[in-house]
């Protein structure tokens, strides 16, 4: 799950700030629908808005962003984006970030898989936090990031964590279809495209070889040329917006479009296979 649909409560210079920084990475500051609330302010006042929703708590200067929930789910990145919009200090307090490593909800995120059997994520967490490491086979994509505490399994029943189709007991993650929107405005070069799109999977720490797909609304032999080298399809899409162009091709809007360099507007989707 990725928490891009943010609420911001608070009235200061700090409050507007992370509205602005969010704003511009592609995220949805909302006043309502949102999946994740920023409270700015005290603590206790953020302690107030702990529900069903994850809740970052930020002090009303922004010297501290303490996530308070869901910390484990990816909540901690979204906290460090933050901290990183105010130059504030991150204060994480889940047993994975005491030791140093990535819980595999984390795991998850930043390598674009889901899980469909959370009984067994805590199992493999567990193992996790008793072994300090767990051992990952995939059969599904190719060039997973593998964190401290992940190791590679030579063998799919030998491992904890399985991506990809498999038939043993393992927690099975399977991976998201990872599509980026191109908008053009004008011409503009290669570079310069496979950097807009590196910097719209780093605003939400996604891996940035998970790319699957590129939509456009017209045919380029640039877009072509680059898909080419990052082993990504191309789909030529109708739509108004960068949005609509994912929406259309069936995936999930995960950031919307923003202009990440002159000329090109860039937005990110999935789409559950």
């Amino acid at each position: 799950m990725y928490f891009t649909r943010v609420k911001v409560v608070g009235n200061s210079e700090t409050a507007e700030k992370i509205k602005e920084g969010l704003d511009a990475l592609g995220y949805y500051v909302l006043n309502r629908g949102e999946n994740l609330k920023v409270v700015v302010g005290p603590i206790s006042r953020a302690v107030k808005y702990v529900d069903s929703k994850p809740v970052i708590s930020v002090s009303e200067n922004g010297e501290y962003v303490v996530p308070l929930t869901n910390i484990e789910s990816g909540v901690s990145f979204i906290a460090s984006i933050i901290s990183d919009i105010t130059n504030g200090t991150l204060v994480l307090t889940s047993k994975t970030s005491e030791m140093g490593v990535y819980s595999v909800q984390e795991f998850s995120w930043i390598n674009g898989l889901y899980w469909t059997r959370r009984g067994i994520l805590r199992d493999v967490n567990r193992k996790l936090i008793e072994r300090g490491r767990v051992y990952v086979y995939s059969s599904g994509i190719d060039g997973l990031i593998l964190p401290e505490g992940y190791e590679k399994a030579d063998f799919p029943c030998d491992a904890d964590i399985l991506v990809g189709e498999n038939s043993c007991k393992g927690l099975t993650l399977k991976p998201y279809k990872v599509i980026v929107g191109l908008k053009f405005i004008q011409p503009i070069p290669i570079e310069v495209i496979l950097y807009s799109i590196k910097l719209t999977l780093k605003s939400i720490y996604l891996n940035e070889k998970r790319i699957d797909v590129i939509v456009t609304g017209v045919r380029n032999r640039m877009v072509e040329s680059l898909a080419k080298l990052i082993g990504a399809e191309v789909a030529v899409i109708e739509g108004d917006t960068c949005e609509s162009l994912l929406l259309n091709y069936g995936g999930k809007v995960v950031l919307k479009g923003v202009k990440r360099a002159l000329g090109l507007e860039t937005c990110l989707g999935v789409l559950k296979l």
